[in-house]
């Protein structure tokens, strides 16, 4: 059997978009991950601030991750996310994504991006099981 640890990481090592963006598993363990990723200029809509899809991208990863240190390898079925202050280039974007309920087929979990001190969004994705 393997470790959450393990599993997450199996899971992102298979991740083109992962590893384009420098997203990094930080910590992993059943129901709970975060990850990093740096913000670059590339990542700045024309208002000067980072690009909510960067935000919404990183905290869906966040909770895909989630969901497989679970065992319950998951799509994402619905999601809401809450933009509650900007983000800036130059610095890192840390997501922290923690299981709340888990359900027949579905997994719930909410994941905060932060930046800094500073929340910059919470995202909660509920899951649908991929058949194995």
């Amino acid at each position: 059997m393997s470790t959450a640890r393990e599993l997450v990481q199996a899971l992102h090592d298979a991740s083109a978009v992962g590893a384009s963006l420098g997203i990094v598993v930080v910590d992993a363990a059943p129901g709970s991950v975060e990850l990093r990723m740096p913000v670059g200029a590339d990542m700045v809509n024309g208002l000067g601030v980072v690009h909510g899809g960067y935000l919404f991208l990183l905290a869906d990863s966040a909770f895909g991750y989630c969901c497989a240190s679970l065992e319950r390898p998951s799509v994402t079925r619905t999601a809401d996310i809450a933009f509650l202050a900007p983000g800036r280039a130059g610095s890192e974007l840390v997501a922290t994504a923690e299981a709340r309920a888990e359900a027949a087929r579905t997994t719930i979990v909410d994941v905060r991006v932060t930046q800094g001190d500073v929340l910059l969004a919470e995202f909660r994705g509920h899951g649908a099981l991929v058949p194995r």
